[in-house]
């Protein structure tokens, strides 16, 4: 990422080793168990998943963007993301990636049951 200090500016190829650091990092064995431990106890509930996982997710988010220059924090993941979502319009390769990352991030939940309807008792005349 570019700055005042004249650092090189965050490339194309340094969003796809970022991106690629990313997963991995949720493959290692300690964050993979903080994973799985926390989407068991979300289960399918979407605010839970929000409320458990995510924190999860984004803490080892954090950790592997200030390497490549972003700060560590909510603003340094939404500038990260930003320039991602710029990017991936001009690589296929990296588009993929961000997939990947993403439903790593927020994976398929399994739409509710339908409530299941009870068949109506005719009303009866006293």
């Amino acid at each position: 990422m570019a700055s005042a200090g004249g650092e090189r500016a965050f490339s194309i190829e340094d969003a796809k080793s970022a991106l690629l650091d990313i997963l991995n990092a949720f493959k290692v064995p300690e964050n993979l168990q903080q994973l799985n431990e926390a989407r068991e106890r979300a289960g399918n509930d979407m605010l839970k998943t929000m409320q458990i996982v995510f924190p999860i997710t984004t803490r080892i988010q954090m950790q592997i963007i200030s390497k490549y220059g972003f700060p560590a924090d909510g603003d340094g993941i939404v500038r990260f993301a930003q320039t991602i979502k710029l990017y991936e319009k001009q690589d296929a390769e990296l588009a993929q990636l961000n997939t990947e990352l993403f439903s790593v991030i927020m994976p398929q939940m399994a739409a509710p049951a339908p409530p299941q309807s009870q068949p109506q008792q005719p009303l009866s005349a006293s």
